[in-house]
């Protein structure tokens, strides 16, 4: 055999070597984020608002989610819906409640959570210029959010999570002052419920974005109503039907409905997470952290842990007595 084809068959060797090499180390690289593990699972908690008792207590140098700190670690994605506005810029609104984080929230809710939806009825509370600082903060200290933006474009993005190799898209709309919040072409604010454009962005987040898991946190139902209303059941189950792999609700205070549809859960709302008392209220605020697992073969396990809230409105695990 000439001793030229010797020579290239040693060459090859050390391509074929070089290239055995390169793709384990891609493999390994892809291990870590990109290939798909058999579960991913994110903890929902419901309304976070850090103003009033929790305010008062985070500036005293109290962590309002401390006794929650497992829970909120045991997922591989923490969420909940930021009541209130991280900001200090900004003008009070002429409402009956306006909600201002205190100094110290952003650090806190970085701590606990992946990210924060935007959409609800206190997003404006300071105006445009508040909401704005406030996208400006998140983003400076690296807290993704999602359901409200600077234009209605952004508003209605999905933000996409990558945990256990899943893509995972988390959509945020709000049914309170949703027209006169609600984002435009030109003007920042939030994504309003609209149920067709909802399912639009549903379809868009699994086709455009490739999404594996889409969820949609809405903020609606009348306050202080224990079962949903027949229109939010019906949405529900359109985002369903348009793929989204559950849907999470918050706004009316109190825990209300789970329901199975096509084998995807619908919790119609979470109740507060933190949030102190007005008058009128319950005498005890109860809520729910809900946490979803996805398996790789489609299956979606729902576990619920519920608390009490005590008087300066932080929440409490519910003890056996």
């Amino acid at each position: 055999m000439p001793s030229g084809f010797r020579s290239l068959r040693h060459v090859s060797g050390h391509i074929a070597v070089f290239l055995w090499c390169l793709g384990l180390f891609q493999c390994q690289a892809l291990s870590a984020e990109d290939v798909r593990q058999e579960t991913v699972s994110i903890v929902f908690a419901g309304d976070v608002m850090l103003d009033g008792g929790p305010g008062h207590a985070i500036t005293k140098g109290i962590d309002p989610f401390a006794e929650f700190s497992t829970h909120l670690k045991a997922a591989d994605l923490a969420i909940c819906n930021l009541e209130c506005v991280i900001s200090d810029r900004g003008r009070v609104a002429h409402k009956p409640y306006t909600f201002r984080g205190a100094k110290g929230s952003l650090p806190l809710l970085k701590q606990h959570f992946s990210a924060v939806s935007v959409a609800n009825n206190h997003t404006l509370d300071f105006g445009i210029e508040g909401f704005v600082s406030q996208l400006e903060l998140l983003e400076t200290g690296q807290l993704p959010y999602f359901g409200g933006g600077r234009t209605l474009a952004d508003a209605r993005r999905p933000l996409i999570l990558v945990r256990q190799g899943y893509r995972i898209a988390l959509l945020g709309y709000n049914d309170f002052y949703a027209e006169d919040y609600a984002a435009t072409d030109s003007q920042a604010g939030i994504a309003p419920l609209d149920i067709a454009m909802m399912t639009e962005d549903i379809r868009r987040a699994k086709d455009e974005y490739q999404a594996d898991v889409v969820i949609p946190f809405v903020h609606w139902g009348p306050e202080l109503v224990e079962e949903p209303e027949p229109a939010q059941r019906a949405w529900a189950r359109q985002m369903i039907d348009a793929g989204a792999s559950a849907v999470i609700g918050s706004h009316p205070h109190v825990t209300q409905t789970v329901e199975i549809y096509r084998g995807k859960p619908i919790v119609y709302s979470l109740g507060n997470f933190v949030f102190d008392y007005y008058p009128g209220d319950p005498p005890e605020w109860i809520g729910w952290l809900t946490k979803l697992t996805f398996h790789r073969e489609g299956q979606i396990d729902l576990e619920t842990t519920a608390f009490k809230i005590d008087p300066v409105g932080i929440p409490r695990l519910i003890k056996d007595e």
